[in-house]
Formats: structure tokens, sequence, C-alpha cells
């Protein structure tokens, strides 16, 4: 798995650095021996000539990877890519159809829109699944992502009866939604229905809330 952390000083000072969360957690022995041969690469963004010399490098050692995660702050139109520079979902696309994944997880607000899904298919034709908020995502709302990612990298595959008991969890538990776009649901013939999920998921979002906490609140001692 390829890992992208967009702006990364950013998201460290925001508690947002959800990749060099799970780069350090496959590092430890646990993870290494349920990951057994599975190779796992940080790219920390920073200015847009490193992050286009930290990608070919990375091209060139591993070549291809069958999924990528991007972390980072972004809209429905564009993704803070580094620093200064704001990029497009299209183009976004452009910058990761190099390794041919086959499953992008996007740890970012309003990724799972139908419009910046359907900009991300498009240059990159070997893209199978795509897994994104469309909505604001908050941190507590990202555990989701990092189990679907175990799953992936365990089973070498996703299985959708599991995927889809796990979202309906997160947003009961946290209000986070998580979407699961396929490439025909944003294709041609399909923008209608694509403009209703958009529609549904701004009805859904109430923000964030933590459910078990209301349930069981934790106890303070006395003072």
């Amino acid at each position: 798995m390829l890992i992208i952390e967009c702006d990364s000083q950013t998201l460290a000072a925001d508690g947002l650095n959800l990749g060099t969360a799970l780069a350090r957690l496959a590092n430890t022995n646990v993870a290494k021996t349920l990951l057994r041969n599975k190779r796992i690469v940080l790219v920390k963004t920073s200015t847009e000539e490193k992050l286009k010399q930290d990608l070919a490098d990375t091209l060139v050692k591993y070549g291809r990877f069958r999924s990528i995660l991007v972390v980072g702050h972004s809209n429905a139109v564009e993704l803070q890519l580094t620093t200064n520079d704001r990029y497009r979902w299209s183009a976004v696309g452009n910058w990761l159809q190099k390794f041919e994944p086959e499953f992008l997880f996007l740890a970012a607000c309003r990724a799972g829109r139908s419009e910046a899904v359907r900009d991300v298919f498009k240059p990159i034709k070997t893209l199978r699944q795509v897994y994104a908020s469309p909505a604001l995502l908050h941190k507590n709302q990202t555990s989701p992502l990092a189990v679907l990612i175990g799953m992936l990298l365990m089973q070498g595959r996703i299985d959708e009866d599991q995927s889809g008991a796990l979202r309906l969890a997160n947003y009961v538990l946290t209000g986070g939604q998580l979407f699961r776009w396929k490439r025909g649901e944003t294709g041609p013939g399909e923008e209608v229905k694509a403009h209703a999920w958009d529609g549904v998921a701004s009805l859904l979002y109430r923000g964030s809330w933590d459910l078990l906490e209301s349930l069981f609140p934790s106890s303070k001692p006395a003072p």
C-alpha cells in the first residue's frame, strides 16, 4: 500500500496525520506478522517539486501499488496536495494513475462526493473501488478506513457484507459517512443517481458524536 500524507506538517498540527499513524502501526511486530510480505510505503508531501521527486523515486523502487491511501484537507473539487498548492481531483487522479491502483482510500473531507470520485476514476483505468466520505470527515470517524485497509491487506479483498455493516455502524456510533463507489456508479448515464447519493449524504450529515461515550460516560474521580 502507498500512503500519501498531503501537507503533512499541517495535518500533524491538526492531529489528523492518519497516514503516519498507520505507517507506524504497520511497523509493529504484531502488524509485521499479520501483514507478512505486504509493502507499506509512506510519502509525506511539502512542495510540488519534492512530491514529484518522491513519487518518481517510489515508482522506480517499488513499481505499482494495488491500494493507495490519500490523507489531506479537501473539498468536493480539490485537494490540498502540498503546502502551497491545491489540485483538482482530476489532477490527483493523474498523479496516481502511474501506480495502477485498484483500491483508493481518501481520508479527506467531501472526497466521496460523486463529482470528486468521477474525476478520480477517469484517468485511473485500473481503479475498481473508492472509499471516501461525502461529508466533513472528523477525526473520530476515520477508524473504519483503517479497518477496511487492514481487511484488504490481510485477506486480499474487502467483503461487501462486512464493509457495509462496518460503515453503517460508523454512522450510528460517530455520525461518520463512508461511501464505497465502484467505477460504473459514476460513469455515463449514472449522473442522476450519483447526485441523488450526494443529496442523501447532505441530509444525513449531523456533525460528529460519540454514542458509546453518551451511553457509557467515563467516570471521573471525585475531587
